[in-house]
């Protein structure tokens, strides 16, 4: 079989693009110009990537290791970027549309942006070029992940890779002292599409890992943790730097830590260090090839931000007022990040010493959750404080509210758990604050988006209290018309049916929940790559989720099943959805105030 000249096209693409970056870095009366046709190369080369995935074309690597003639046409699209290469040039591609829309006639900004992307194209170029050629085509590739074969992994990756890449702007911006309302909205952007991703990455990894979990302190998890509490951080000292109660040099170096960060996530992920259902576990000779690109891109916006001398800021009361717990916020927000860093870091150092330490769940838990309880608390409090004071009558009304509710919880249903009542007394707490700060308060339209993400983080932790709590598991063997009795539901095995997908087989369990709902768990035989994976069913009731998983099959006839009851964990996606509608409201309202 003829050697096809068709990845020799996306190479050449590859090739054009680092010229034109070049180019834009060294000739600045034509920036503008080059910088559309940069723009353009680069979506040139990523239309014609996916167009090898649409059409199964073997002829390129990247395909044959990740689709298959058979997988359904939305995973040859996402097969583009769930795999290394792929994703790298989809970062790349957001990174020039995200940088081109920010400093449209900027030949400065754009300049930063076209070395950034020159530095990436090099990766990409050097390491792990996505159109890299086979000797001979075969008939037929190895087919994508099953795990990453699901709808929600179609979207999320570049709704967290638009976060990630949004981030090198405030620092852009910073590093040009354009420290204007552009400055407040990119810091604005990235952290709205990092949540975004984030929840949608959780969301995930709740149904579609089987497990039931919706975080795992994973490392690649973390990895996107941190760079979202530091840009957290950055939008609360912005506000700061607006009243003249903080220096310029906070948020100015906050941005810098947050695109850090990001670049850091990218290199754990993509390194090999770690191996995780979430990562890109290659070699790790690309790891530090990226690495290198990391400090190449970092190290002249460091100088420049050095350089840079900010105004000190003006003096902030004495006792706690709006300023300080915005202080306070800030200081909580990065201790967390640095908590969540090391360790996520120390055992990964520990490794490169031939050392071995696993630092799971127990840690985080034990270390973080600390740390957030007063920050919830100065949020409980925000309401009732103004520029000089505490409103200590007004701030009363919530607290007692909370306590009333814990007390509850604690006498008639009997939990006795002093994390479980603090989280949900600290979480009811922030809001029935911000409910009655609504009521007894004049907010202005440009409140609400504060007044939604506040609410949305109670939301968030009453219901992981109450989850936690009172979730419940159960592991049962069935066999078919079997009815077992789960937390007053009726359980009917009515029928195992066999399922043909285009590219696996499987078995479809019908489980009669109480005479009235179907849920339909599966199990699948992915022949492509000879991978088992399991499909679960949820069935949402008010607040409640019933999460059934389905296991092996046995000797007798009988299925397993893994049964688990998620109480209120409803309330907790409700706030998370919350916290991104906030994001995308405020960024409206800049929109149209710009």
């Amino acid at each position: 079989m003829q050697l096809s000249w068709t990845p020799y096209v996306g190479q050449a693409l590859l090739y054009l693009a680092a010229i034109i970056a070049s180019l834009v870095c060294l000739l600045p009366r034509y920036k503008v110009g080059l910088f559309a046709f940069l723009w353009l190369t680069i979506a040139a080369a990523f239309g014609w990537l996916m167009c090898a995935h649409i059409t199964s074309d073997f002829s390129f690597l990247n395909v044959v290791m990740h689709s298959h003639t058979q997988k359904p046409l939305l995973y040859k699209i996402s097969g583009v970027w769930g795999n290394h290469e792929g994703s790298m040039l989809l970062w790349l591609l957001l990174l020039v549309t995200v940088g081109g829309t920010a400093f449209r006639s900027q030949a400065q900004g754009l300049s930063f942006v076209a070395y950034s992307t020159l530095a990436v194209l090099l990766f990409l170029i050097v390491a792990c070029n996505p159109f890299t050629a086979v000797l001979i085509s075969p008939l037929e590739g190895r087919d994508l992940n099953p795990l990453l074969q699901d709808p929600l992994l179609a979207i999320h990756p570049p709704f967290l890779y638009l976060g990630i890449v949004s981030s090198l702007i405030p620092l852009i911006l910073s590093s040009l002292r354009q420290w204007d309302r552009s400055w407040a909205y990119w810091t604005l952007f990235s952290w709205t599409f990092l949540t975004i991703g984030i929840v949608l990455g959780s969301f995930w990894a709740y149904y579609e890992l089987g497990w039931g979990g919706w975080w795992f302190w994973d490392p690649v998890e973390n990895a996107a943790l941190i760079p979202w509490l530091l840009q957290t951080a950055a939008i609360h000292s912005l506000i700061l730097v607006r009243q003249g109660r903080l220096s310029l040099s906070v948020p100015k170096w906050l941005s810098f830590a947050t695109f850090a960060t990001c670049l850091l996530g990218t290199f754990i992920i993509r390194s090999g260090l770690v191996t995780s259902v979430h990562s890109f576990a290659v070699d790790p000779e690309r790891g530090i090839f990226l690495l290198l690109v990391a400090l190449v891109i970092l190290l002249p916006l460091a100088v420049r931000l050095w350089k840079i001398k900010t105004v000190a800021a003006g003096l902030t009361p004495v006792g706690l007022n709006l300023a300080m717990a915005l202080k306070l916020g800030v200081f909580f927000l990065c201790f967390t990040a640095f908590t969540v860093a090391f360790g996520t870091l120390y055992p990964l150092i520990l490794q490169a010493f031939n050392s071995q330490l696993t630092v799971g769940a127990p840690y985080f838990n034990a270390t973080v959750i600390p740390i957030m309880i007063p920050l919830l608390v100065l949020m409980a409090l925000q309401p009732w404080l103004t520029s000089t004071h505490l409103k200590t009558q007004q701030a009363l009304s919530p607290l007692l509210i909370a306590a009333a509710a814990v007390v509850l919880l604690w006498f008639q249903f009997h939990m006795n758990r002093p994390l479980i009542l603090g989280g949900y007394g600290v979480g009811v707490w922030l809001l029935s604050s911000m409910i009655l700060g609504v009521w007894k308060r004049r907010w202005t339209r440009l409140q609400i988006p504060m007044i939604l993400a506040h609410s949305g983080v109670g939301l968030a932790v009453v219901g992981m209290a109450l989850t936690l709590g009172f979730e419940d598991e159960k592991l049962v063997a069935l066999r078919t018309h079997d009815t077992v009795t789960f937390h007053n539901q009726n359980l009917t095995l009515t029928d195992i049916i066999g399922k043909k997908g285009e590219n696996y087989m499987g078995q479809t369990a019908h489980l009669r929940l109480n005479n009235q709902t179907t849920l339909k768990p599966q199990k699948r035989f992915y022949w492509t790559q000879g991978i088992i994976h399991q499909e679960t069913a949820i069935y949402s009731q008010g607040f409640d989720h019933y999460y059934i998983s389905m296991g092996d099959h046995y000797q007798d006839d009988s299925w397993g099943f893994r049964l688990a009851y998620k109480p209120w964990i409803n309330l907790m996606w409700l706030g998370f959805c919350c916290l991104g509608l906030a994001g995308l409201w405020r960024l409206g309202q800049r929109r149209r105030r710009a």
